[in-house]
């Protein structure tokens, strides 16, 4: 199994960074890659957006577990006054999709947490896609177990 730990400042700048410290553990050539990717971002961005963790001198950290069998990623923030809910939203809102796509794209996902820490986790099954030479390239990291 292989895992990564990183804590981030709060700031909007850092989410690109953690979804690429997550990705990094990942094939470039996984089938689940953009979708692990989007939901760090959507993570990160909910952190930022809804906790005390985007306020000055706030920090979130980023932890994934990678087996052979699957990815699980943990976005721990400073917590907030209000749970994670899906919200009411128009079309042409630019806001307020995040735990839909947590529904739609992960395999397992939820949160637990007050008003000084929450954290959002999403787990998604390696899906093995097999390529030209018949290899299984999903798992990057050769320290993770089949």
């Amino acid at each position: 199994m292989a895992s990564g730990q990183r804590e981030f400042a709060g700031k909007a700048d850092q989410v690109g960074l953690a979804r690429r410290f997550v990705l990094a553990a990942l094939d470039p050539g996984s089938p689940i890659r953009d979708d692990v990717g989007l939901l760090v971002s959507e993570g990160v961005t909910n952190a930022l957006l809804h906790s005390s963790s985007g306020h000055e001198h706030g920090t979130f950290t980023v932890d994934y577990f990678l087996s052979g069998r699957s990815i699980r990623v943990e976005i721990r923030d400073g917590g907030g006054p209000a749970q994670p809910r899906r919200r009411v939203h128009d079309l042409e809102s630019v806001t307020g999709r995040g735990l839909d796509l947590f529904e739609a794209l992960a395999d397992r996902w939820g949160h637990r947490g007050d008003e000084r820490e929450r954290v959002v986790w999403f787990e998604m099954d390696l899906r093995e896609e097999m390529s030209h030479g018949g290899q299984a390239g999903a798992v990057r990291s050769s320290s993770a177990r089949p």
